[in-house]
């Protein structure tokens, strides 16, 4: 990671004095407030995460309501952006036949994008990777917690990685 970087991650962290429950239920010393991040840094972050990944790989991206949206905008780099809303309903483009990277801003256990992976599946679409900002699953996510129609693992691109504490 670059300084610049470093200085974004730095300035999103809320570091706790002693451990404390976050909204995902868990706890931790450290919380990511995503949503300071300015379009730049989700530009930045993404092509942190990304950058590498083939623009022909893929046809849309779907972010998770509500923190995942901005970041998959980033993330599409001007292709196809749909939403999956926390009633689980999907808003955007047709999922039929679409390659599709579904975003998040923070990986912790990977569960809502195992969920998401789901409901873009059923609807048509299959999913071919993650992109998230930060992930905290300690390596979790690339144990199988997201697969493609064949059953294979999906990679979960990040600009961050770190443990829960």
């Amino acid at each position: 990671m670059d300084e610049t970087t470093k200085k974004v991650i730095d300035r999103i962290s809320v570091v706790y004095p002693k451990p404390t429950k976050i909204p995902t239920g868990q706890t931790c010393s450290v919380f990511y407030d995503c949503f300071q991040l300015s379009p730049s840094d989700l530009a930045r972050l993404a092509a942190d995460a990304v950058g590498e990944v083939d623009h022909d790989s893929f046809d849309m991206v779907v972010g998770l309501a509500y923190s995942g949206i901005l970041y998959a905008a980033a993330v599409a780099g001007g292709k196809k952006v749909g939403i999956l809303q926390k009633d689980g309903q999907f808003f955007g483009p047709s999922l039929t036949g679409a390659r599709v990277i579904l975003a998040d801003d923070v990986v912790h256990s990977g569960g809502r994008l195992k969920d998401a992976a789901a409901k873009v599946t059923a609807a048509g679409g299959t999913v071919v990777g993650c992109a998230c900002i930060i992930d905290r699953s300690g390596g979790a996510f690339q144990s199988g917690i997201v697969s493609d129609k064949n059953g294979a693992s999906v990679p979960l691109w990040s600009a961050f990685q770190t443990d829960m504490d």
